[in-house]
C-alpha cells in the first residue's frame, strides 16, 4: 500500500500541473478573443450629425412673424432633438470655424453664409458640406395668423431633411399648430411661442420617424439610368 501511494504521488502532481496549464491557457485565450464568450448582440447605432439652419419666413403668408423668430424655431427643434438616439443635432452659425475659414480664404462671400437658407437651397447645401454634416434641415414658416378677437395663433412650418454629401432629399415635412382657445388672456407673443412649441413637437416626431438608416439609404441609391 505504501509503495502504491508513492507511485501515485508523482502522477497526481503531474496531473495538477497540467490542469493549471490548461486553465491558464483558457483564460489567456478568452482574454485575446480566441474563445468566443456570450456578449450583447444589440446593434450599435451610429449617430448622424444633423445641422439645423434658422427657418426662413414666407414674406406674404407670415408677415406677422418677427424677423428673428426663425432662429427661435431652429433652437426649439435643436432642444427637442437633444436626446435623439439617431441624430446628433446642432445649430448652424456663421461664426462656426469652418464657415469663418471659408470666408477668410475667399471660398465664400460673407453674405452667402447668412439667411435665407430654405429659399436658396444650393447655398445651404454648400454650408452643410463645409461643416462635414451627415445631413441637415432647412425650413420655412409658411403660414401665420393671429386672431385678436379669439386670442388664437395658427402657425405652419415646412421643413426638408437632406443628405449633405449627396444633396438627396430624405423627406419633406409640413406641420401646423394652433394655440389659444379664446378663454386665455395671453398676448400674441406668448401664443406665438406656444404654437411654435406644438408645431416643433409635431415636426420632431416626424423627423424621429425617419431613421438614420433612411439617410444612409439615400446616399447608397444610384441615380436611374437615362433611357436612350
Amino acid at each position: 500500500m505504501i509503495k502504491t501511494g508513492k507511485r501515485q504521488t508523482p502522477a497526481c502532481i503531474a496531473f495538477c500541473v497540467m490542469l493549471v496549464l490548461i486553465l491558464t491557457a483558457s483564460s489567456q485565450a478568452a482574454l485575446f478573443g480566441l474563445i468566443k464568450t456570450k456578449k450583447n448582440d444589440a446593434p450599435v447605432v451610429v449617430k448622424q450629425s444633423l445641422v439645423i439652419f434658422p427657418f426662413d419666413k414666407d414674406i406674404e403668408s407670415a408677415q406677422g412673424v418677427p424677423d428673428q423668430f426663425g432662429d427661435n424655431i431652429a433652437g426649439y427643434l435643436r432642444t427637442a432633438l437633444a436626446n435623439s438616439k439617431g441624430y446628433s443635432a446642432y445649430l448652424y452659425d456663421a461664426r462656426l470655424m469652418p464657415i469663418k475659414r471659408a470666408v477668410n480664404d475667399n471660398y465664400m462671400r460673407e453674405p452667402d453664409t447668412k439667411a435665407p437658407y430654405f429659399a436658396e437651397k444650393q447655398k445651404s447645401a454648400k454650408l452643410a458640406q463645409l461643416l462635414a454634416a451627415n445631413c441637415y434641415i432647412i425650413g420655412s414658416i409658411e403660414g401665420y395668423t393671429y386672431d385678436k378677437a379669439k386670442k388664437t395663433v395658427e402657425l405652419t412650418l415646412k421643413a426638408d431633411l437632406i443628405q449633405a454629401d449627396s444633396g438627396r432629399m430624405v423627406q419633406e415635412f409640413l406641420v401646423a399648430a394652433t394655440a389659444g382657445d379664446g378663454n386665455q388672456a395671453a398676448e400674441e407673443d406668448e401664443l406665438r411661442s406656444l404654437a411654435a412649441g406644438k408645431a416643433v413637437t409635431a415636426l420632431t416626431e416626424k423627423i424621429l420617424g425617419t431613421s438614420p438608416a433612411d439617410v444612409k439609404a439615400k446616399t447608397a441609391e444610384k441615380p436611374a439610368k437615362k433611357k436612350k
